[in-house]
């Protein structure tokens, strides 16, 4: 059955990360998996020169599953305080290690559609730190769902799509539409630009048209905007529910996080951010 992955370290952020997965599990009627990756020494650079007990790696195992219970039982709690017809199956799953190293294992035999995490805090000592989070985004080959520290789940009414308008994107289009029609969300098309691009434009849209069948898909130029700006434009005043986008190489995502700025309104906004691997095995259907 399709499955949701829920990567949680057990903090605060991660645990209301795996609130808002279970209940956009209820909506999509698909189960839960907890996965918790736990640091070891010998995983690390310097483990030659590190004496690591045996008893230590029993005793971080032993942690993580007493706290991965305690995260079930809130879980499990709160899908009773709100019953919707639908109750997902939670799995629980943890190991030692680097946790993209540690994903293939994860992944394996199992129909995962996303990978939802919680939004890095800067100064924390958590396994989500920013290097973490790049690493898993850069290596993903599933969409990857970033939660706010304090976002709570609610319908999801309009999604954005930041666009440079690269051909490949209206696969991820397709696949966006069947998450946005089990809402029946819009999907705000966004492209910035500073010049006119008026025939790339059409060009564009006329293959969304062609290729993506769902009827509530609109489009928004930025114009005159940068993409740092006009990213943060759509978090601040689109009155979106989620912003998508597309990480390839030299993509917009990577040039809206590479300013300090940016990075700061990104973590620090009430936005889900929902991050599409590029080149994908096969495309997502939600």
């Amino acid at each position: 059955m399709k499955t949701i992955a829920v990567l949680t370290d057990f903090s605060e952020r991660a645990d209301n990360a795996a609130m808002y997965a279970v209940h956009l599990a209820q909506h999509l009627k698909v189960n839960v998996l907890l996965y918790n990756s736990f640091f070891v020494a010998s995983a690390h650079q310097l483990s030659a020169q590190v004496a690591w007990p045996m008893e230590d790696f029993n005793e971080l195992q032993h942690d993580s599953e007493k706290e991965m219970q305690l995260l079930l039982a809130k879980l499990k709690k709160e899908l009773t305080l709100s019953p919707e017809g639908f109750t997902p199956a939670i799995e629980c799953g943890s190991h030692g290690g680097n946790l993209v190293d540690n994903l293939d294992e994860l992944l394996a035999d199992r129909e995962v559609i996303v990978l939802v995490m919680g939004s890095h805090k800067k100064g924390v000592a958590t396994l989500m730190t920013a290097n973490h989070m790049r690493e898993l985004i850069d290596k993903a080959l599933l969409p990857v769902l970033i939660i706010p520290e304090y976002k709570t789940f609610a319908p999801i009414h309009k999604i954005a799509f930041a666009t440079d308008l690269h051909g490949g994107d209206i696969e991820f289009i397709h696949s966006l539409a069947s998450l946005a029609r089990s809402f029946d969300a819009e999907i705000l098309i966004a492209h910035t630009t500073k010049t006119d691009d008026n025939e790339l434009v059409d060009t564009f849209l006329n293959k969304v048209t062609n290729n993506v069948d769902y009827h509530k898909i609109y489009f928004r130029p930025l114009k005159d905007m940068s993409v740092n700006d006009g990213l943060n434009w759509l978090i601040e005043q689109g009155q979106i529910d989620m912003l998508v986008m597309v990480h390839r190489h030299k993509s917009l995502l990577e040039r809206f996080f590479t300013r300090s700025n940016s990075q700061h309104t990104a973590a620090d906004s009430e936005m889900p951010l929902l991050i599409y691997p590029y080149p994908v095995k096969s495309m997502i259907v939600f």
